[in-house]
């Protein structure tokens, strides 16, 4: 049995992600300052825009795919890296959320970064800082691990 390597399977995501919206012309605008952020309501997460990943596996139901039909057997050999950005020291189990054209990673250690999905630009990122006592409440590598974010409101 192959043992598969969950430090890259996010970035793998990410990249993915990135390169088809480049190469596609995917129109992904990264947030900027003067912009006025519009919340996510609960009707877009029940039937989120095909450009959006909103949460875990993408939709209520756990469907964990697309719906855009731009990438196929017929083009993918063609996608190319367009940008890389490092990622926080530590286990990598992230899943990236992308909201009008901004990528959110979850990394470990309690930091979420905001990046601009056409250019991998941070647009911010957040260290949310940590109790003394964690260790005291937290089993090992968990310290560490942050899985998930969500974004509503």
């Amino acid at each position: 049995m192959k043992l598969r390597n969950h430090v890259t399977t996010p970035l793998s995501f990410l990249l993915v992600l990135v390169a088809a919206a480049a190469l596609l012309g995917v129109p992904l605008q990264a947030q900027q300052d003067d912009r006025e952020f519009i919340p996510v309501t609960d009707a877009m997460l029940q039937d989120p825009d095909p450009d959006d990943w909103l949460m875990w596996r993408r939709t209520l139901n756990t469907w964990g795919f697309s719906p855009l039909d731009q990438i196929d057997r017929g083009n993918v050999a063609g996608l190319r890296l367009v940008w890389t950005r490092p990622l926080g020291p530590g286990l990598q189990q992230g899943t990236p959320l992308v909201y009008d054209g901004v990528l959110y990673m979850p990394n470990p250690r309690d930091i979420i970064q905001a990046i601009d999905a056409v250019s991998g630009d941070l647009v911010w990122e957040h260290r949310r800082e940590r109790p003394d006592d964690l260790a005291d409440y937290m089993i090992g590598s968990l310290i560490d691990t942050n899985r998930n974010i969500a974004i509503h409101g």
